[in-house]
């Protein structure tokens, strides 16, 4: 798999964690009566939950390109460049 699309998914997974994120601000309940409090307890463990993972995918995304940034900077180092002036 080539750099660049290991790259790309790891943006890709850091701007899920962006819509995770979001998720914690949409979860607001406006209910009276008895279904009041279990209601804002539902969401209130969503918004933890959307918290939780837009950790761990944020996490997971740098982890991705941190990978990818490696692989480049180990090629450089083993593959040597074509212009035959030696290993970089």
């Amino acid at each position: 798999m080539p750099a660049e699309e290991v790259r790309a998914l790891g943006r890709t997974l850091g701007g899920r964690a962006r819509s995770a994120e979001e998720v914690h601000g949409r979860l607001e309940g406006d209910v009276d009566g008895p279904l009041r409090t279990p209601v804002e307890e539902f969401l209130a463990c969503h918004a933890l939950l959307a918290t939780a993972l837009a950790g761990e995918l944020d996490r997971l995304g740098a982890t991705v390109t941190g990978i990818a940034d490696s692989w480049v900077q180990l090629d450089a180092a083993l593959v040597p460049p074509t212009d035959g002036s030696g290993p970089r």
